[in-house]
């Protein structure tokens, strides 16, 4: 049956601001995927205490979690972030009261059919939020059940497999228009430096992760679409792999890991 959320829609809308729970293991919203409804959701409070009341019995699990308050200029943005790693509920808590919202009732859902058919991922909901899942409980400091990790990280996997990436490539010295079929232009392949001074190279998942870490360079970048089988031809000498979503989630893809998929299924 459904439930009328009008009363407390209305009420969550009229808000200067809300607190929400970011994930100290994806610097993203903390994600659950509720037991019954299997809705993968977010949490949304009136204040500060009522979140910090209810953040308790996940700290107490050894869950890292921020606080982040959203003014309500960002809600609409905040919206769309969720979205983009594939949240479809609010559980939003005002006084004593929880509600349980859609997301599709709070803002408009992108159009995937059409985001689908762009030349680069604009959102990966999907590989988001399997990754999500996967890095909340593998960088969590408690004893693992390995076998219920491995399922997630096969799923994961899955994800990769399935997906396309963004490679951002540096055309900053390219004379005049940068040709993608022209080999011989000056473009470089950006790369970071761990504390160690192993090299590895950035890839996202989505158009907003390419964004968030490029900033203003990106007027620079171009964008190359590529399977993970097509990632591969594009590793230099020197790299240990590739580093995904370094703004967010900051998973490492080594050679090694990249040659095991790509071989196990024949990419």
């Amino acid at each position: 049956m459904a439930i009328d959320n009008t009363f407390m829609k209305k009420k969550l809308e009229k808000m200067e601001e809300v607190v929400t729970l970011f994930s100290q293991a994806t610097r993203l919203p903390y994600v659950e995927c509720d037991a019954e409804t299997f809705d993968d959701q977010v949490y949304v409070f009136s204040d500060q205490e009522k979140m910090n009341a209810f953040a308790k019995n996940l700290t107490d699990q050894k869950i890292g979690l921020t606080g982040v308050k959203i003014p309500k200029e960002r809600f609409l943005s905040f919206y769309n972030t969720l979205f983009a790693i594939g949240v479809n509920a609010l559980m939003f808590q005002e006084g004593d009261a929880v509600t349980r919202i859609q997301l599709e009732e709070l803002a408009q859902k992108p159009d995937m059919e059409k985001m689908e058919q762009e030349k680069v991922p604009v959102l990966n909901p999907t590989l988001q939020l399997s990754t999500i899942y996967f890095l909340q409980e593998l960088r969590r400091p408690v004893e693992h059940d390995m076998q219920h990790l491995r399922e997630m990280e096969e799923e994961m996997i899955v994800n990769f497999v399935k997906s396309k990436f963004i490679l951002g490539l540096d055309v900053s010295e390219v004379s005049g228009e940068w040709d993608p079929k022209d080999p011989n232009q000056p473009v470089k392949i950006p790369y970071l430096k761990d504390k160690d001074g192993n090299m590895f190279q950035p890839v996202f998942s989505d158009f907003t992760e390419f964004q968030k870490f490029h900033k203003e360079k990106a007027a620079k970048m171009r964008m190359a679409s590529m399977s993970l089988g097509q990632l591969q031809k594009y590793l230099v000498k020197d790299s240990k792999g590739f580093l995904i979503n370094p703004s967010s989630i900051h998973l490492e893809l080594s050679r090694e890991q990249l040659e095991r998929i790509v071989k196990a299924f024949k990419l």
